[in-house]
């Protein structure tokens, strides 16, 4: 069977490579999109989805998103000590340039303790601590701008100099990098009033402190992680327009590879009709046509793969494009079957050849 199936793709080469060329194209174009796709979801999203917190209290009125939430603290404060299991969460956006160069960057500054689960810790460089000196921890997407570690860095409304002395890890956020300092550096910059919060943050649920700091600080609302990315501003209007893309991507290939192979079925009836007269099975010749459709969708998709992470090394500093390898399996399976359903429609015709009808036919 596979041996009749690969020695027809040898003598129909220019037939079979035509459509392989277009599953790779089909599967190409689906990988680099969900790859932009994620590229985006990373630079809106990911500090969210890598933060330690499952529990996120923020404003009702502030439809779910960070930024719209806002809370004074000083009563929670009295109430409630941090060691309880609380922290709070504080993006503060301002604009950054490095003494003695061109480079300019809007990042969003978080206060932490760098004791709490909020702080990511850092990959290069040292950590920032408990201290009133200007240290920041910034993404480490700055270095492909030239920041590195000891760099000073400027607020020209504040007149403020920032020390850069680590980078963290997938630390963005509505496409800009986030730069960590500690809470007595960021209240010494008197930028924004003490005891200030965009949200409160759980590292884990927990009912009753949930209920403690709902009664003190009212007009706000639990919610996961994942609703709280979810409602990141641009995320859900970016993701669904790239999947519904990747959807209309994969129905086409349905339709496409189906209707290929329905044709080459068609065209082959009286080869399919002498066989049967001879005696082939309907399993040995649907198996062979399975397996010729199998193995070109292999080789297809595996090519396409391969070109996926050429376009990758090759993109420019700064593109969005994330190669997520599980989600690349996940869509090179679902390409498979839709292949092999392709194949099994065309099948149909198979099982229903009359040798006699067929061979009058055959030349």
């Amino acid at each position: 069977m596979f041996a009749l199936a690969l020695k027809e793709i040898r003598f129909f080469k220019v037939k079979y490579t035509l459509i392989g060329f277009i599953l790779f194209l089909i599967a190409a174009l689906v990988f680099i999109v969900s790859g932009l796709a994620r590229g985006l979801a990373f630079d809106t999203a990911v500090a969210m989805e890598e933060m330690d917190a499952e529990r996120f209290y923020l404003e009702t009125d502030a439809d779910e998103q960070l930024v719209r939430s806002r809370f004074m603290l000083s009563d929670l404060e009295e109430e409630i000590d941090r060691e309880a299991g609380w922290e709070p969460l504080l993006l503060h956006r301002i604009r950054l340039d490095l003494v003695d160069s061109d480079f300019r960057e809007n990042v969003t500054l978080v206060p932490v303790d760098p004791d709490s689960f909020v702080y990511p810790g850092v990959v290069t460089g040292e950590s920032i601590e408990s201290s009133t000196d200007l240290y920041i921890v910034v993404d480490e997407s700055l270095q492909a701008d030239g920041v590195e570690v000891g760099d000073q860095l400027y607020n020209e409304e504040s007149e403020l100099q920032l020390t850069v002395v680590g980078f963290a890890e997938n630390q963005m956020y509505s496409h800009m990098p986030l730069a960590y300092i500690a809470e007595d550096a960021f209240a010494s910059m008197e930028i924004v009033p003490d005891s200030v919060a965009n949200a409160i943050l759980l590292q884990e649920s927990d009912e009753e402190l949930e209920a403690r700091i709902e009664n003190i600080i009212s007009g706000g609302n639990w919610l996961t992680k994942d609703a709280v990315v979810q409602a990141t501003p641009g995320y859900s209007a970016q993701q669904s327009s790239l999947m519904m893309m990747i959807a209309f991507l994969i129905i086409i290939a349905v339709f496409v590879l189906a209707s290929f192979f329905y044709i080459i079925t068609i065209q082959k009836i009286n080869q399919f009709g002498v066989l049967k007269a001879i005696g082939a099975k309907n399993s040995f010749l649907v198996g062979a046509t399975v397996l010729q459709v199998f193995s070109l969708a292999v080789i297809s998709i595996g090519v396409a793969i391969a070109f996926t992470v050429f376009v990758q090394m090759n993109l420019p500093p700064g593109m969005p494009f994330v190669f997520d390898l599980s989600l690349l399996f996940v869509y090179s399976g679902i390409l498979l079957t839709v292949s092999l359903l392709g194949a099994l429609l065309s099948s149909v015709k198979i099982v229903k050849v009359d040798p006699q009808q067929a061979m009058g036919r055959a030349e």
